[in-house]
């Protein structure tokens, strides 16, 4: 288990070396991936991804990338597609739910 940041901007998920590690996962490729300090070509490894509301999803291509941070996991739109997303902010509180599966 880590810590995640929903990030809507990132169009795949990401997880750092150190989590790949932990994992024992072996990359299966590479991508060139774009971010905040440029272009990186960076290994791609498969995982299956459990999230507290419970959607399990299976055979999930992530990146593996050093952000630089305390989380372990970037969630990007991959996943957030998958569901209804929604960022509420009222009583100076902000809060956000995902919902799976997305609503008509």
């Amino acid at each position: 288990m880590t810590s995640a940041l929903w990030d809507a901007d990132a169009t795949i998920s990401a997880i750092t070396p150190k989590i790949q590690q932990e994992l024992g996962l072996i990359p299966t490729g590479s991508k060139s991936v774009r971010g905040v300090t440029g272009t990186q070509e960076v290994d791609i490894v498969i995982l299956t991804l459990e999230l507290p509301n419970n959607l399990l999803k299976q055979n999930v291509e992530v990146t593996v990338c050093d952000f630089s941070s305390d989380i372990g996991m970037i969630i990007g739109m991959d996943i957030i597609t998958l569901g209804d997303f929604a960022l509420l902010h009222g009583n100076k509180r902000t809060v956000f739910s995902f919902t799976t599966p997305p609503q008509q």
